[in-house]
C-alpha cells in the first residue's frame, strides 16, 4: 500500500510540473506575441524623423469629407444642405524612395512585412493587367517609366514597393472618405478628371498606384483617364506656366539653402554633421537634407540599424537636430525674404493655383460637371508656403499632400497634411 501510495505521489507530481510548465510557456509565447504585436505599430513624439517615413502600420487619419457626408445625409444646418461638392485637388509628393546618392542593394527594399509582400504581389499583378493599363493610360513621354517599382532591389532615386503601398493606402482612404458624397454618387453629374505627374519613376508610379485605388475602383462613376506629363517638374502642363529662368533660380535657392545653414548651425549640430561625415555613407552629404535622404532611405526607413564605427555612433537624434534646424532655416528664409526663397516658392506654385481658379471657372459654367484634379510630383512642400493662410492645419502625412475641397459656391476648405 505505502508503495502504491508514493507512486501516486509521483505521478501528480509529474502532472503539476507538465501543468506548470504548460501554463508557463502560455505566457511567454502570449507575451512574446503581445511584444511582437507592439513593436508592429512604433509611436513617438512628432518631432521624432521616423513619422516621416510613413510606415505602413499606422492609419492614415483625417478629415476630409466629413462635411459632405453630413451633408449627403441631410445632417447638416440649412446652409451645409445648400452646399454641393463640386470638386476636389490633391497634390501629393511621391511616396518612399531610396536615396539619391548611390545604392548598392539588392534585396534592401523588400516590404519589411510579409502582408505587405503579398499586398504588393497582389497590385503588381492588377498593375500590370490589361484592364487597369487601358483605364489609366499614361501620357507618351510617360511611357518609359516602369508602371511599378522593384520588388526588393534598391535602385538610387527611385520608388520602393513600400513608396508604392503608401500611395494605395492613400488612395484607398480618400475614396472611402468620398464614396458616400455626391462627388461621386450624385445623379446627372459627369465626372471630369485631369491627373498630372512630373517626369520622373517615382512620381509617375505614385499616381498609378494613387489612381488604382481613388479612381479605378470607381470606374463605374469616371471615364478612362490619361496621365498627362508636366512640363515641369511643378506641374505646368501648358505654355503660361512655362519659366524659363526656373531652374537658374533654383541653384541659387539651394546655394542660399547650404549658406543658411552654415550660419545657422549650432555648435551641437556642427559636431553631429562633423560625426556624420566620419562615415563614408555620408561623407559627400553637406545639406542637412542630403544627409536625412541618406539616413531614412538606407536605415531609418529600412528599419535597419544605425552605423557605428570606433564605438561611436549616428543616433536618431542625430537627424532630429538637422530637421530641426532645416525647418527653422526655411521658414526664415521664408519669412524674412531672404533671397531668391519666395521668389522661387511663388513661381512653382504658380501652376497649380491657377489650374484651381481654372477649375471653379468651370463649374461654374457647367452646373452638371464636377471636377477632380490629382498631381503628384517630388516635392510640395513649396505649397506649404503658399497655402499658409489656410483655417485648418494638421501633420499627419506632414510631407505627403496638400488637400483642397470646394463646392458650388466656392467656399475653399484647404488641409494642409
Amino acid at each position: 500500500m505505502p508503495r502504491r501510495i508514493r507512486l501516486v505521489d509521483w505521478v501528480l507530481l509529474v502532472v503539476i510540473i507538465i501543468a506548470v510548465y504548460t501554463i508557463l510557456k502560455y505566457d511567454s509565447d502570449f507575451d512574446s506575441e503581445k511584444t511582437e504585436l507592439q513593436s508592429e505599430k512604433p509611436t513617438w513624439n512628432k518631432e521624432d524623423i521616423r513619422e516621416m517615413c510613413q510606415f505602413l502600420e499606422h492609419e492614415v487619419t483625417g478629415e476630409e469629407g466629413d462635411q459632405w457626408v453630413k451633408v449627403s445625409f441631410e445632417k447638416g444646418n440649412e446652409y451645409e444642405k445648400s452646399l454641393r461638392l463640386r470638386g476636389i485637388t490633391i497634390v501629393f509628393r511621391h511616396g518612399e524612395r531610396s536615396p539619391v546618392s548611390k545604392v548598392d542593394d539588392d534585396i534592401g527594399c523588400l516590404p519589411y512585412r510579409d502582408s505587405d509582400r503579398k499586398a504588393f504581389a497582389a497590385y503588381k499583378e492588377l498593375a500590370e493587367s490589361d484592364e487597369l493599363q487601358a483605364f489609366l493610360k499614361l501620357d507618351p513621354q510617360l511611357k518609359q517609366f516602369p508602371r511599378v517599382p522593384l520588388d526588393a532591389k534598391c535602385v538610387s532615386g527611385m520608388l520602393t514597393a513600400e513608396g508604392s503601398l503608401q500611395h494605395l493606402k492613400l488612395g484607398k482612404y480618400l475614396r472611402h472618405r468620398y464614396e458616400k458624397t455626391k462627388l461621386f454618387a450624385e445623379e446627372n453629374q459627369r465626372i471630369v478628371t485631369d491627373v498630372v505627374s512630373s517626369k520622373y519613376n517615382r512620381t509617375v508610379q505614385s499616381a498609378l498606384a494613387f489612381c488604382t485605388e481613388f479612381l479605378y475602383k470607381q470606374r463605374g462613376f469616371v471615364a478612362p483617364i490619361q496621365i498627362k506629363a508636366s512640363n515641369f517638374s511643378y506641374h505646368c502642363v501648358d505654355s503660361f506656366c512655362a519659366c524659363p529662368i526656373h531652374k537658374s533660380i533654383r541653384k541659387i535657392y539651394e546655394e542660399e539653402h547650404l549658406n543658411q545653414f552654415n550660419e545657422m548651425k549650432s555648435d551641437d549640430v556642427a559636431e553631429e554633421e562633423k560625426k556624420l561625415h566620419s562615415f563614408n555613407q555620408f561623407s559627400l552629404s553637406f545639406d542637412p537634407f542630403q544627409m536625412i535622404d541618406v539616413g531614412l532611405g538606407r536605415y531609418i526607413c529600412r528599419r535597419k540599424a544605425l552605423p557605428c564605427h570606433s564605438e561611436e555612433c549616428i543616433t536618431l537624434d542625430s537627424f532630429n537636430k538637422m530637421i530641426n534646424l532645416t525647418t527653422i532655416r526655411g521658414s526664415r528664409m521664408f519669412d524674412d525674404k531672404i533671397g531668391v526663397s519666395r521668389r522661387l516658392q511663388s513661381m512653382e506654385a504658380y501652376p497649380i493655383i491657377t489650374y484651381l481658379k481654372d477649375s471653379v471657372s468651370k463649374i461654374r459654367k457647367f452646373p452638371h460637371s464636377n471636377y477632380i484634379q490629382v498631381s503628384t510630383q517630388s516635392n510640395i512642400s513649396i505649397l506649404l508656403k503658399i497655402y499658409r493662410f489656410s483655417p485648418v492645419m494638421t501633420s499627419q502625412l506632414a510631407r505627403s499632400y496638400v488637400f483642397l475641397e470646394f463646392h458650388l459656391w466656392i467656399h475653399l476648405i484647404i488641409h494642409l497634411e
